[in-house]
């Protein structure tokens, strides 16, 4: 069966949901009762032969991690992170190692690989001198169009404008594509719903210089300083003297399709890994073989192209431990962002979530 899931992160919401807070909130309750009664070390030897496998994305510049807490992690959180794999003596494996050994049966226990999206550029900024202070390598997807942009991603920073701003109206002419009353203004109330609506008139521009124009303008009505944004670089990717100096500290650059998307149509689709390929394979210090889902979307439909292209692994944002039994082209991930817990974590990395989704979904076939 095809799956299909998208990474929430990206979306926009003010919503405060007290039915969540409260599931939210009994769920590390649980948590805390069982790492406190052992139950956490009995997991860890039900499930010591998977593989662990994390996601991450962003680290926070500024206050990205409030914005989008799934999509942003501050750096202080990630150190604590990495001491946890440390202190715990959890073997952080190369992905390629972690493959071939989870292939032949010599894994160590609790295995894990650290993954990163995107390429941000607070990647470079904050995450590697981490990874480098606890000797840890990692394998970083790359999107290679806003790489060679090296552009503001215009749709995260229209998004972290509306989340920032003090206005309470905005007027969107020239911000959209608008009918009828060209001074007409949308409350804050009704902010999310046009979001969207600047985004898509921006991605219709054909040149960046004109989608600038657009941020510059909506920041200067939304009373925020757009440049200051660019400057600090907080919704850019790495250069192309970042990406090149990553290989020598260990960390290995691999596929994430050039323009963000994998469309089921297979000519589309090898186009878009040809061109990650092209751009990718000055800065890559192995073999291109290694794949992201943009926006954690899939589809079995996919696969052949996959085949097609050499690809080894394709990673997905499905939660789970992967076995030898995995299928290479639907490898499952913790997704760890600002927004979970500590003991969140150490759960998923002790297996314990683990037997808790093989339960329910045990439960669910009854």
């Amino acid at each position: 069966m095809d799956q299909l899931a998208s990474s929430a992160q990206y979306g926009y919401s003010t919503v405060d949901n007290p039915t969540s807070r409260f599931y939210t909130l009994s769920k590390q309750l649980v948590f805390h009762l069982s790492k406190w009664t052992g139950l956490f070390q009995l997991a860890s030897r039900k499930t010591g032969q998977l593989l662990r496998i994390l996601c991450y994305h962003g680290f926070s510049i500024e206050d990205e991690d409030s914005f989008r807490p799934r999509l942003f992690m501050r750096p202080c959180t990630f150190h604590q992170r990495l001491e946890y794999l440390r202190r715990n003596s959890l073997p952080v494996l190369s992905l390629d190692e972690a493959l071939d050994r989870l292939a032949n049966g010599t894994l160590p226990h609790c295995a894990t690989v650290i993954t990163v999206d995107d390429g941000f550029a607070s990647f470079y900024l904050h995450a590697l001198p981490l990874l480098c202070k606890f000797s840890f390598p990692a394998t970083v997807y790359v999107a290679t169009n806003d790489f060679l942009r090296g552009q503001t991603i215009f749709r995260l920073a229209v998004q972290y404008m509306f989340w920032k701003t003090r206005v309470n109206s905005l007027k969107l002419d020239g911000l959209v594509e608008t009918t009828g009353n060209q001074n007409a203004r949308v409350l804050r109330k009704d902010f999310a719903q046009v979001i969207w609506n600047v985004v898509q008139y921006g991605d219709s521009l054909e040149t960046d210089t004109q989608r600038t124009a657009i941020a510059f303008e909506l920041g200067r009505r939304l009373e925020l300083d757009y440049q200051a944004i660019g400057n600090k670089r907080l919704f850019c990717l790495m250069n192309s003297d970042e990406l090149s100096d990553l290989a020598r500290h260990g960390i290995d650059v691999q596929l994430h399709t050039h323009n963000h998307r994998f469309p089921d149509n297979p000519d589309l689709a090898r186009a878009e890994i040809q061109k990650n390929i092209e751009v990718l394979t000055p800065y890559s210090s192995k073999s291109l073989r290694h794949f992201c889902y943009p926006s954690g979307i899939w589809s079995e439909k996919q696969w052949p192209t996959l085949a097609a292209a050499g690809i080894r692994s394709a990673m997905t944002c499905e939660p789970g431990l992967n076995s030898s039994l995995t299928r290479p082209f639907a490898m499952t991930r913790f997704l760890d962002g600002e927004d979970v817990r500590q003991v969140e974590f150490e759960a998923e990395l002790q297996g314990y979530s683990e037997l808790l989704r093989r339960a329910r979904g045990s439960l669910s076939r009854i």
